[in-house]
């Protein structure tokens, strides 16, 4: 169970420290999970866990900033001076799963109860930083090596208990390029319909990662081959059902992101999934439909709004050529226009390759920038001085002032004046 591991690892100095604590006071302690794993691989580590024997009133008394996020699970947060944040768990067991989610009973452990509670074996690995070797109980050292994803001990047994699990397969089948083991495939097929038990926004968190890696299209895949997709993603199953297309166009607008994924907003991803499917099912009403989703999703108020406006939006750039120049150049100063050019790129290349109407605007967006900047020609007050009331005329009649600026047809505050003049003063 126990293997050497000659490449150094060298953790945070804030891990070290912890690990260092809990050994002069006797404790078992070792890095677990996610960080063992990306080490073996060479990969980035983004964050550390402790597994140890060391119960939370244990963890209280040898740090002196710790806070409690599930203390009846034994998970604690230590803060450091550093403003460094490091989770600590205790070695536990786990049963009695009525949620398919979440246990109704937890007892403290040792290691290698804590090993057969975890969700695959690659996961499942505790590193020692004292005598740099490995303790591994069910080969996930091997399944590494041979890019396996294998769940630990019974798979039907794992994804029962937590369900959430079945995404969180198929985002590491995607995200690390291994291939998911027989037994294991076959239990997510059959478990596929349990997903509905967990909650929305768990499934939401889950999809996100996905889609804000490269690997987006090759999970999105995964989650139509394992049975999950109509669970998660009900529309674009039914939308692929009725028109293959759909489903071509969404793996080719992922297709187009590649590896240089950018750090859009989470908005972007959304609406370049769910854009093939609205224009089948919501010809009319795309941007209802894309509320109905964006509100099932649980997503924030900004995204929802963000997602409903690169859908609705998207398609004008079809008609820039026909648009007057004022409401081309009022369109291209809407606060997300920027995020709108780079999304419709990317939908534009997938639909049907037609990107006349981006390359257009491009070529005059920099100009429309300056135009943008320019003060008014006339405020409220000039339509004062002209002797006129306020109200809601003085609305429209800026507006009429301002298309004629924008279009260069009037230049000046005397000129804008004598327009007003001959044009709205009885």
């Amino acid at each position: 169970m126990w293997t050497r591991i000659d490449k150094p690892f060298s953790p945070p100095q804030e891990v070290r420290t912890a690990l260092t604590t809990l050994y002069d006071a006797g404790f078992e302690a070792y890095l677990v999970g996610g960080c063992v794993r990306d080490f073996l691989r060479g990969h980035v580590i983004k964050d550390y866990d402790i597994a140890t024997n060391a119960v939370p009133e244990d963890i209280e008394k040898l740090f002196s900033k710790v806070v409690s996020i599930g203390r009846a699970f034994g998970v604690m947060k230590v803060i450091f001076e550093t403003g460094y944040e490091l989770e600590i768990a205790t070695f536990r067991k786990e049963s009695g799963y009525q949620d398919h989610r979440h246990p109704t009973r937890v007892e403290f452990s040792d290691v290698k109860s804590d090993a057969s509670r975890r969700d695959f074996t690659v996961n499942a690995l505790y590193f020692d930083l004292k005598t740099s070797q490995i303790l591994d109980f069910y080969g996930g050292l091997d399944d590494l090596k041979s890019k396996k994803l294998k769940a630990v001990g019974a798979p039907q047994e794992r994804f029962k208990e937590d369900a959430l699990r079945l995404l969180r397969a198929v985002r590491f089948s995607a995200r690390f390029g291994f291939h998911i083991e027989k037994e294991t495939l076959e239990a997510i097929k059959a478990a596929a319909p349990l997903i509905r038990k967990v909650s929305i926004e768990r499934v939401r968190d889950e999809l996100e990662k996905m889609l804000m890696h490269a690997s987006c299209r090759q999970a999105l895949i995964e989650l139509d081959q394992l049975g999950l997709m109509e669970n998660v993603l009900p529309e674009i199953s039914v939308a692929r059902l009725e028109q293959k297309k759909v489903w071509e166009q969404t793996l080719r607008a992922l297709s187009s992101l590649g590896a240089n994924i950018h750090a859009e907003p989470i908005s972007f991803y959304w609406a370049l999934i769910f854009l093939p499917t609205l224009r089948l099912l919501a010809i009319e009403n795309r941007d209802l439909e894309a509320r109905k989703i964006a509100t099932r999703l649980k997503l924030s108020h900004e995204s929802l709004e963000q997602m409903t406006y690169l859908v609705r939006e998207t398609p004008k750039f079809r008609d820039v050529f026909s648009m007057r120049e004022a409401t081309l150049l009022r369109w291209m100063r809407e606060p997300y226009f920027e995020l709108l050019m780079r999304f419709h790129e990317l939908d534009a290349v997938a639909f049907d390759g037609n990107v006349a109407g981006l390359e257009f605007v491009r070529s005059i967006y920099a100009e429309s920038k300056r135009k943008f900047a320019l003060k008014p020609l006339v405020t409220g007050d000039d339509l004062v001085k002209l002797g006129m009331s306020p109200g809601r005329h003085f609305t429209e009649i800026l507006s009429v002032i301002e298309d004629l600026t924008l279009e260069g047809k009037l230049t000046t505050n005397e000129a804008a004046l004598d327009y007003v003049l001959k044009h709205f003063v009885k």
